[in-house]
C-alpha cells in the first residue's frame, strides 16, 4: 500500500499560491479603503465650501454703505498663496439669541490665518460686530471674537467689479469719493474663491467660486453716475 501525503515541492507551491491570493486581497483592500477616505475628504471639502460660499453671498448680498466704514477688500498672501482679507458693513448680522442680541447693521470682517500644525493649510475667519451708534468701529484682521468658517485651505481670492464690469485686485471704498461725498460706495459685485487642499504634499487641490451681486453698490453706482 502506497502512503499518501504531500511533497515539500507541493507544499511550497501552496504557500506561495496563498501568498499571490493575500497579497492581491491586501492591494484591492488599501486601494478601496483609499477611495473611502478620498470620497469621504472630498464630502467634507464640498460641505465646507458650501457653507463658506454661502455665508459669504449672504454678507456681501446685505453689504451697504455706511458713514463710519468703507468697503475694504486688501490682497494679502501667506507662504506664496493668495490670503485676502473683506471688512464691510452689512445687513446680514447673525443673531443667534433674539433675547439677548440686537438686530441692525454689522462690522463684517474676514480674515486669514495659517493652520496649526501644518502652515501649507490656511483657515477662514469671520467676525461679526453690531454698529451700535456712537460704537468704535475696528476693520482690522485681529482674531478676537472670530470664528472659523473653513479650514484645510490651499488660497483665498476676492475679486472686486464696478458697474461697469471692470475688475479690481482691491478695494477701498474710503479712497474711491470726496470725504463729503456720502454714503461711502461699494462695488457693484464680489468674486469669492477658495481653493481646499485634497493633498498637500501632491499638490492637489479642488477650486470653488461664486460671484455676488451687491444691490447697494448697483444702486449707489447708478445714483453717482445721474448726479
Amino acid at each position: 500500500m502506497r502512503n499518501s501525503g504531500f511533497t515539500i515541492l507541493e507544499i511550497l507551491l501552496a504557500i506561495a499560491v496563498l501568498g499571490m491570493v493575500v497579497t492581491m486581497l491586501s492591494l484591492s483592500l488599501t486601494a478601496t479603503l483609499r477611495v473611502i477616505d478620498g470620497t469621504e475628504q472630498q464630502e467634507e471639502v464640498f460641505h465646507q465650501a458650501q457653507t463658506a460660499l454661502r455665508r459669504l453671498s449672504e454678507d456681501l448680498a446685505g453689504a451697504a454703505p455706511h458713514p463710519d466704514m468703507g468697503f475694504s477688500g486688501m490682497l494679502s498672501d501667506k507662504n506664496g498663496h493668495s490670503a485676502d482679507t473683506l471688512a464691510f458693513v452689512s445687513t446680514a448680522h447673525l443673531i443667534f439669541n433674539p433675547d439677548t442680541h440686537k438686530g441692525g447693521p454689522a462690522a463684517i470682517i474676514y480674515s486669514v490665518r495659517t493652520g496649526e500644525g501644518d502652515s501649507r493649510r490656511l483657515q477662514l475667519l469671520r467676525g461679526d460686530t453690531i454698529l451700535l451708534p456712537g460704537s468704535d468701529v475696528h476693520t482690522g484682521t485681529g482674531e478676537q471674537g472670530m470664528y472659523l468658517l473653513a479650514d484645510n485651505l490651499r488660497a483665498v481670492r476676492f475679486r472686486y467689479f464696478d458697474r461697469q464690469g471692470q475688475e479690481f485686485d482691491s478695494w477701498n471704498g474710503e479712497g474711491r469719493l470726496d470725504e463729503e461725498q456720502l454714503p461711502l460706495p461699494v462695488p457693484a459685485a464680489v468674486s469669492c474663491t477658495l481653493e481646499f487642499w485634497l493633498d498637500p504634499d501632491r499638490q492637489s487641490a479642488q477650486t470653488f467660486t461664486t460671484t455676488v451681486l451687491i444691490p447697494a453698490g448697483i444702486i449707489t453706482a447708478t445714483a453717482a453716475d445721474e448726479d
